[in-house]
């Protein structure tokens, strides 16, 4: 027998992505990583895979995490026909690329995509800033063979949850006590059947809409034309800045609780501290996001600890507040709506998701695993926040906790000052696309493009000068309307 080393062997072009060297992750294989298989046929090196594996499955489900929160908002935002400066070729091959990624696509419902069941016309394909991303910050390109972004089934869990469970946690046991026990918890309940019942349609319809549609802004050509693409791109622009406006008001009132500091003062630091975070990369700032749900998550267990811990009113569930069935003040009934349906506003996320999964056919036991987390956390803060503090609770559950003595003190702080951190972490995630969205329109007029042709600073000034406007804004607004609840009612709705 020959005992020369063989050869690297060519990995044939319908390999499965599992079985390929660089599974889970984002950057590009080496020559050698490419050619050679020979690890799969030699047990011994296993020995030295197997001590990787751990920091290679945490790497895993940062990568997959960081690309979904990414481009579930930036996915629906359509480029501009203009493009940027420069960019008329890059953008049609970019469009080249996004056509031939989603026609590649495979489909979880096949006997909803055969050619005699489809009753769309052909969509107009358009480059969307999800597409932008994926070439310029991750560098991946659906032409080569070693194209890979399927997530796993438990990192589609992981990316779900991480992206449902936000600040909407904090309004939740208000939502309660708007509505009262009998209503809010059957609105509370009926939001989550509803969304977990639309988040399985969704996988449906973008398998009926026409070949390779992927969004809501491709489900909303299909049935309105492109006018309906136009008016999803704005409904997510509008949710995206409603949610800047969130995670300023969170900040101030953050900053509030722990300095005693008034409200101005409290807007100018976050306009200081907000600011600074639009210019940095979306693919760090979509793992830096990932400490959101750990603070909402750790929260929801002080919380509950908080109750556990003390023996008397207020802020116990041994010695429960006065609360009621039904609210006093029916009035606040539509504010309860929003609150308890804006936990649930990550919803945007499953058709991403969906197109993300390695296993698609494994997508409603996703969603099913996903809303089980997700409830039985939310439940819990709600139920807890409600019992605690009866009808004084406030907007936000962090200021009941900060205001009423007998906790341990420096576990509370602790609480309040990871909640502080999520505006800090996700403040440019959520602005990026509204960001990218006017530069690439602004940008992409005549005149401006020719002026900004003269000298590559014209283009980093005219971008720079905005995001430093839009950021004000968000101030502005955040000012103009202080309440959290109020803001995340609007964003419910």
């Amino acid at each position: 027998m020959d005992s020369s080393p063989s050869l690297p062997q060519r990995v044939p072009t319908n390999t499965h992505p599992s079985q390929l060297p660089n599974y889970g992750s984002m950057a590009p294989l080496s020559d050698q990583d490419t050619l050679d298989l020979s690890i799969h046929s030699h047990p011994h090196m296993h020995d030295t895979s197997s001590t990787r594996s751990f920091r290679n499955a945490l790497g895993s489900f940062g990568r997959s995490y960081s690309r979904t929160s990414a481009l579930y908002m930036a996915d629906n935002l359509s480029l501009s026909r203009h493009g940027t400066v420069n960019s008329g070729e890059w953008e049609e091959e970019a469009r080249q690329d996004d056509v031939k990624s989603r026609l590649d696509s495979g489909s979880v419902f096949s006997n909803h995509t055969g050619a005699g069941l489809s009753f769309f016309p052909a969509l107009s394909r358009h480059t969307t800033l999800g597409t932008m991303i994926l070439r310029e910050e991750y560098h991946e390109d659906a032409h080569q063979p070693h194209y890979t972004s399927e997530s796993t089934f438990l990192q589609s869990v992981f990316n779900s949850v991480n992206v449902l469970v936000g600040i909407g946690a904090l309004a939740l046991p208000l939502g309660i006590r708007y509505a009262g026990w009998l209503i809010g918890m059957s609105v509370f309940v009926f939001c989550t059947l509803s969304t977990n019942y639309s988040a399985k349609v969704l996988a449906r319809c973008l398998d009926a809409a026409p070949p390779g549609a992927l969004t809501y802004a491709d489900m909303g050509a299909a049935a309105f034309g492109e006018r309906g693409r136009g008016v999803i791109c704005g409904v997510f622009i509008l949710e995206l800045f409603t949610l800047g406006v969130a995670m300023a008001v969170l900040l101030g009132d953050g900053l509030e609780t722990l300095f005693d500091l008034d409200m101005i003062t409290t807007r100018m630091i976050s306009f200081f501290v907000l600011t600074p975070m639009t210019f940095l990369p979306i693919s760090k700032l979509a793992y830096t996001s990932v400490i959101g749900v750990f603070s909402s998550t750790f929260l929801v267990l002080i919380v509950a600890l908080d109750g556990l811990t003390k023996s008397t009113r207020p802020g116990s569930l041994w010695d429960p507040m006065e609360t009621e069935w039904i609210p006093s003040e029916p009035f606040n009934i539509p504010l309860s709506f929003g609150l308890l349906m804006a936990v649930y506003s990550g919803h945007a996320v499953f058709p991403s998701l969906y197109r993300d999964m390695a296993e698609p056919k494994r997508y409603d036991r996703m969603v099913d695993t996903t809303y089980l987390i997700t409830f039985v956390v939310y439940l819990i803060m709600a139920v807890s926040g409600y019992m605690m503090f009866g009808l004084d609770t406030m907007q936000e559950i962090t200021k009941n906790l900060a205001q009423t003595p007998g906790y341990t003190k420096w576990i509370n702080q602790g609480a309040i000052y990871l909640i502080v951190m999520i505006p800090v972490a996700k403040y440019g995630l959520m602005l990026n696309p509204v960001n990218l969205s006017w530069e690439l329109w602004v940008q992409g007029q005549a005149r401006m493009e020719a002026w900004c042709k003269e000298h590559t600073w014209k283009k980093y000034a005219v971008s720079t000068v905005g995001r430093i406007a839009l950021s004000a804004f968000v101030i502005y607004i955040a000012t103009v309307f202080p309440g959290f609840d109020r803001i995340m009612v609007s964003h419910a709705w």
